[in-house]
């Protein structure tokens, strides 16, 4: 599930941002993702892999997101993710 994820996560970016490389640091969208993919981002097994790829390294809170009435994205994409998308 975590390979589908970081799949998704790459798509959605691709998608909302053409020509914009993903790399360590940019926003990401795990939520939408999910949705994208079948998966619901409200269930366990979803916090169950969000929580294993913040121990992997793949994703990383957005500390710039101190408001979720402003919209941000709560993870970027962190040091290890690329790596592991490129495994999966």
């Amino acid at each position: 599930l975590a390979g589908q994820i970081l799949r998704g996560v790459k798509a959605v970016h691709e998608e909302n941002n053409p020509g914009t490389p993903l790399c360590p640091g940019t926003p990401v969208r795990p939520h939408a993702a999910a949705e994208r993919i079948g998966i619901s981002p409200v269930g366990n097994r979803y916090a169950a892999t969000l929580a294993y790829l913040e121990e992997q390294g793949a994703l990383e809170p957005n500390w710039r997101t101190g408001n979720a009435a402003v919209r941000e994205p709560r993870y970027v994409l962190g040091e290890r993710g690329l790596k592991l998308l490129e495994e999966v």
